[in-house]
């Protein structure tokens, strides 16, 4: 089968066309692949920053929890303190009035 050069001039033309398209494509593809690329990259860098600052929550938790057990502790110590020392400034204090009543 015999063609024209009509017809041989249109496919040149559709031939180019595709390979502009495909070009355009490629180029295309190419700068996907590259914002694929830094946006994995971005996404690493995050995590990785997340990581850090869930290990720093973790640890200021624990910190919370210890010193929370430290203050509980503190305070009980100071209660028995408290009533040590109210205890004794009444014996005291009992102790300086049988004494003021003996003489």
């Amino acid at each position: 089968m015999e063609y024209g050069a009509r017809e041989r001039r249109e496919a040149i033309r559709q031939l180019a066309e595709l390979r502009r398209r495909l070009a355009a494509a490629e180029d295309a593809l190419a700068e996907a692949h590259a914002a694929a690329k830094r946006a994995e990259e971005a996404y690493d860098a995050a995590n990785d920053r997340f990581a850090d600052a869930e290990a720093a929550l973790d640890a200021a938790r624990a910190e919370r929890a210890q010193a929370r057990e430290a203050r509980y502790a503190a305070r009980q110590a100071y209660q028995r303190a408290s009533a040590a020392a109210d205890r004794l400034a009444r014996r005291a204090r009992e102790a300086g009035e049988r004494l003021d009543r003996m003489t």
